[in-house]
């Protein structure tokens, strides 16, 4: 696949990934991104400031990934947490004033000393001090947890440009200490950024407020990335008409929407589903990856459950399988306990990334949980369609997920808000499996998710921006 790749036309580019291979299964969408950029680019130079490896081989989301991809040259650099050294330096002094005693386990000291400097989220009085305590805090870890990888990684990355001479930064967030990096690489060495926007920063609606003062430097920080940037990639269309619309003064090519896209090297060695006679006594649902706050099966599992008490002896069963983490505002185990007893409802763990790949193949169809985002869209709908497994999408009419589904038409998209509609499409597909139908959908507009083309348009905009710099 060679053939295909982007030219970069010897542009050297020093691509900022916090999350770059090894990673645990919640770096892997992050990871990805930059993998398949990288993947499908020649004739440049490319390197990646990452943080070191966070995970063991054994727990590695992408062990199938031989470094480097493309003769990438990677440099890892760590982070400076500012949190734990005034940990240390607290815990110090108490031992040296005799105010602090050694108890229980060595292990538990950093996690004693961390819960008594932050407060419980429970305390409805919280006074001066500790808010002053909380503020440290959060300042040590903003805009987010990377936030200590900044400072290390400004100087290795300007060391790095000056001695690799390298022409352009690519950096992608979140985190937002991604993004933040490059646009302070880009300024002391005067080189051209493209800020890559992963999910939106700003409106984001799943910000946890770290208080106002801090969320009004997060709003300050972007428009000062976005208006220093060269260009600034979104990853939904969507994103990018809200980034037109709080940026009116700078034009409108400033923005530019890069899908996370299909690589389909990633899926060479999948083995799908290719028409075979259905299984008529089970219908099989999938879902891999987090299922966290308002991204909630239970509208799913409601209607499944109703199934379930309707469905005759010579009916197929329908079984939903979740791989990965669950952190719901409920018990999942406890609400939908019946379900699990009866084996339609299976709960695994996070798997790595080409053995969810191998499940949600075998799936009659796999499933998409959104909520209703404005401007985001799950990186795993691209997973789906390369597997070219049926989907359904459980999302808002008004959401962009739902928009570019019933636009490009990705699959079945049902609102949260029509258990009738749900029921009813479950009823359908249960009755077709009975009868030994295979559940099968084409998606006439896949290719123009290729990764290929995407890359394309990526290295368009690297060679612009740094021949623009150059001329001015």
């Amino acid at each position: 696949m060679a053939e295909n790749r982007a030219d970069l036309q010897g542009t050297k580019v020093l691509f900022i990934a916090y999350f770059y291979p090894p990673t645990e299964s919640t770096g892997v969408p992050g990871s990805m991104r930059t993998v398949k950029f990288i993947r499908n680019l020649e004739n440049g130079e490319c390197h990646v400031l990452t943080p070191p490896a966070a995970v063991t081989q054994d727990a590695d989301a992408l062990a199938h990934i031989s470094l480097p991809i493309n003769g990438e040259k990677i440099h890892r650099v760590a982070s400076w947490d500012i949190f734990r050294l005034l940990l240390s330096v607290r815990s110090g002094l108490r031992r040296l004033t005799g105010r602090g005693k050694q108890s229980g386990k060595a292990g538990n000291a950093d996690a004693s000393s961390k819960s008594a400097f932050k407060s419980s989220s429970n305390s409805t009085a919280v006074s001066r001090s500790q808010r002053f305590k909380d503020f440290v805090y959060n300042l040590c870890y903003f805009p987010d947890q990377a936030g200590p990888w900044i400072i290390p990684a400004l100087l290795k990355g300007r060391k790095l440009v000056r001695e690799n001479n390298l022409d352009v930064i690519f950096a992608t967030g979140s985190p937002w200490s991604g993004l933040i990096t490059g646009y302070l690489i880009s300024r002391t060495t005067g080189k051209p950024l493209v800020a890559d926007f992963r999910d939106p920063w700003v409106n984001n609606p799943f910000h946890q407020s770290k208080g106002q003062t801090l969320d009004t430097w997060s709003a300050k920080l972007e428009q000062k990335i976005v208006r220093h940037a060269d260009a600034v990639s979104l990853n939904t269309e969507a994103l990018r008409d809200e980034f037109l619309q709080r940026y009116p003064d700078l034009p409108a090519n400033h923005f530019f929407v890069m899908a996370n896209g299909i690589d389909r090297q990633d899926f060479q060695h999948i083995t799908g589903r290719q028409n075979e006679a259905a299984d008529s006594t089970t219908l099989t649902l999938c879902h891999a990856g987090f299922l966290y706050g308002v991204r909630d099966p239970g509208p799913l599992l409601d209607a499944l459950r109703e199934f379930e008490s309707q469905r005759r002896p010579d009916d197929p069963a329908i079984v939903f399988k979740q791989i990965g983490d669950v952190s719901l505002s409920y018990d999942i185990t406890e609400r939908y306990a019946d379900l699990i007893d009866q084996g339609r409802l299976i709960l695994e763990p996070a798997m790595p990334y080409q053995a969810c790949l191998n499940e949600l193949a075998q799936a009659d169809i796999v499933v998409n949980i959104q909520s209703g985002t404005k401007t985001q869209i799950p990186s795993k709908l691209y997973d789906y369609l390369a597997i070219n497994r049926p989907i359904l999408h459980l999302t808002p009419d008004s959401g962009a997920l739902a928009r570019l589904v019933n636009k490009y038409q990705l699959g079945t998209s049902i609102d949260f808000d029509q258990p009738d509609g749900l029921r009813l499409y479950l009823a359908k597909q249960a009755a077709r499996t009975g009868k030994g139908e295979p559940i099968e959908e084409t998606y006439p507009q896949r290719d123009r998710f290729l990764i290929e083309e995407i890359s394309k348009n990526l290295a368009d905009k690297l060679i612009q921006v740094t021949h623009g710099a150059s001329q001015r």
